[in-house]
């Protein structure tokens, strides 16, 4: 395997210059640049970028920490950030919190110990509070925390776009079904959005929540939703004046809708509209609001660097949510009770 000394040689110039090549520091002439970058690459010499940061106590590694990876959000978010760092000349650490707290603190902890320049945050945590303390530069992406600038989409807006489409769509007596989430997620800011358009509208809005257990029941057990169709179907049985429903992400409005138990019943005429934007929300022609998951990941490694240079940034950046519509709005709503109106 070749070492930055067989680099140097083969390149005619000194250890220290093919450092400052790679570091970008110093000034390198052009000709020099590509003659080291061509050697590089014919000795196919890789970098090792951790042990370099142990050793000069800076990097150009930037981690990030998602809860999950195969859910789309994050897979989408990754991918714009991934892009980011190496358009900027950094390279990206992925980690994944799987949801609890100490696997995030052991993700924070390995990425201190290995000298990353600056971490991307997604936590799902409930005491945030133990980010105060690190010293490394943090970005937190769709979660705002006191002390650390964020990235977020405008979730307020984007319940106040929901509520909108179905409005168009001739609802009255809408449905808001989705997951009982806590309030510093930034999740709540688009039930809260929906909750004062509904009321700014005189509409009787409906709730329905899943628990965090029902859901974790359907990701390991149940993932065709058979449990959530079925809570569902009960629920507008017995309601049968609900006219419309927002779902408060595409993935669950599409197990949802390709269940086998939703085939044929009364959710099948009704107006929805999910949330986020993801490419299953195109598939199934869903009305969504649609989060913009490359920009957030751009501008949050922006911020980044920026911290990590020690320039100023931003405490709160709050990005346009936008509104897609597509079949699922566009369908005849039939008044139920005409004698109300």
């Amino acid at each position: 395997m070749a070492t930055i000394k067989d680099v140097a040689r083969e390149a005619g110039v000194s250890v220290a210059t093919v450092s400052r090549i790679m570091n970008n520091r110093g000034a390198i002439s052009d000709k020099t640049r590509k003659k080291v970058h061509k050697v590089m690459k014919e000795l196919n010499y890789l970098p090792n970028e951790m042990a370099r940061a142990l050793q000069t106590k800076r990097s150009h590694i930037i981690g990030l920490v998602v809860p999950l990876i195969d859910y789309s959000f994050f897979s989408r978010l990754t991918d714009a950030v991934e892009e980011a760092c190496y358009d900027r000349g950094y390279k990206l650490l992925l980690c994944k919190s799987n949801r609890q707290k100490k696997r995030e603190l052991e993700m924070l902890e390995m990425l201190q110990a290995n000298k990353v320049a600056g971490i991307l945050l997604c936590s799902r945590l409930g005491d945030a509070g133990i980010y105060a303390g690190y010293e490394l530069p943090i970005i937190s992406i769709d979660r705002e925390i006191t002390g650390i600038p964020s990235v977020t989409a405008d979730n307020q807006s984007g319940g106040v776009q929901a509520a909108q489409a179905l409005i168009k769509a001739g609802c009255r007596h809408p449905l808001l079904f989705g997951i009982d989430v806590p309030a510093y997620m930034m999740m709540s800011l688009r039930y809260q959005g929906f909750r004062e358009a509904c009321a700014r509208h005189a509409l009787d809005c409906a709730e329905l929540m899943v628990t965090m257990d029902e859901m974790k029941e359907t990701d390991e057990t149940d993932a065709d939703g058979m449990l959530l169709a079925d809570k569902l179907v009960k629920y507008l049985h017995k309601h049968p004046h609900i006219d419309g429903v927002f779902i408060t992400s595409d993935m669950l409005a599409a197990r949802l809708i390709c269940s086998d138990q939703m085939a044929g019943s009364v959710f099948s005429d009704l107006p929805i509209v999910g949330y986020d934007g993801l490419e299953i929300a195109g598939l199934l022609k869903l009305t969504t609001i649609a989060q913009p998951i490359a920009a957030m990941g751009e501008c949050a490694v922006d911020l980044l660097i920026r911290k990590i240079e020690g320039k100023p940034v931003p405490e709160r950046s709050i990005l346009p949510v936008e509104l897609v519509e597509r079949n699922s709005t566009r369908k005849l709503v039939i008044d139920r009770h005409p004698a109300q109106y």
